[in-house]
């Protein structure tokens, strides 16, 4: 493992970051919206360009958290996604050019909030406790927090040392990190749907419009009672 010992200015950025994700929990807990934070600002490892991604782990009407949302802060884009054809469809509300609130339209199968789980996040009271866990970056790092910084080592070269940090089997490590590999090969263009709404267009709307020529979509919506 490696070590890496945070700077003062390292610090400061992770305290300022997670101000922010905090601000927007609580507001979203005072409107009944349940939420996590997770990535860099879970582990800890930010930079000054770190995003700031919050998820609400269930489904939400739309246009209900919208509302609130604009409320708060402004929304710059909405953008609908799945990322293969069997996987649960997503809606993020961009706040900023990168920070998003984002939710599943269908419900979550068993194993799909493995990705959170793996790249550490946080619950509201885990947050307010200052908690960082250990988690996977896209580098396909494993960053284990500690006291002065973090301690990192590469996922694939040890997979059951990661494995058992994370307490996860090493069989869901690992098809994790072939999805993160297929990411880092094809980027966002690699999604089986990613696309940007227009204002007047809501995520449910969408949704419909694109099952009617994607049968998998259909069924996975079929499967949620959708």
């Amino acid at each position: 493992m490696r070590e890496v010992i945070y700077t003062d200015l390292h610090w400061s950025i992770l305290r300022g970051i997670r101000a922010r994700a905090l601000d927007l929990m609580e507001y979203l807990m005072d409107v009944g919206f349940e939420s996590l934070v997770y990535g860099s600002v879970a582990r800890g490892d930010v930079s000054k360009t770190s995003d700031l991604d919050i998820f609400i782990p269930y489904p939400v009407p739309s246009q209900l958290l919208e509302y609130y949302i604009m409320k708060k802060t402004r929304v710059f884009k909405r953008v609908l996604t799945q990322a293969t054809p069997s996987y649960a469809v997503k809606a993020y509300l961009y706040i900023s050019d990168v920070d998003t609130v984002s939710f599943p339209i269908t419900p979550l199968r068993a194993g799909e909030m493995d990705f959170y789980r793996l790249a550490a996040s946080l619950n509201l009271e885990e947050l307010r406790r200052d908690i960082r866990k250990p988690g996977i970056n896209k580098k396909l790092m494993l960053i284990k927090p500690t006291p002065t910084g973090h301690l990192e080592m590469p996922v694939t070269m040890h997979l059951e040392e990661a494995a058992r940090i994370l307490d996860v089997p090493p069989e869901t490590l690992m098809a994790r990190v072939k999805v993160l590999t297929r990411r880092s090969e094809k980027g966002r263009t690699g999604l089986y749907i990613s696309m940007v709404l227009d204002d007047n267009v809501s995520f449910e709307e969408a949704l419909k419009k694109l099952e009617a020529g994607r049968p998998p979509l259909r069924r996975r919506l079929a499967e949620s009672g959708l």
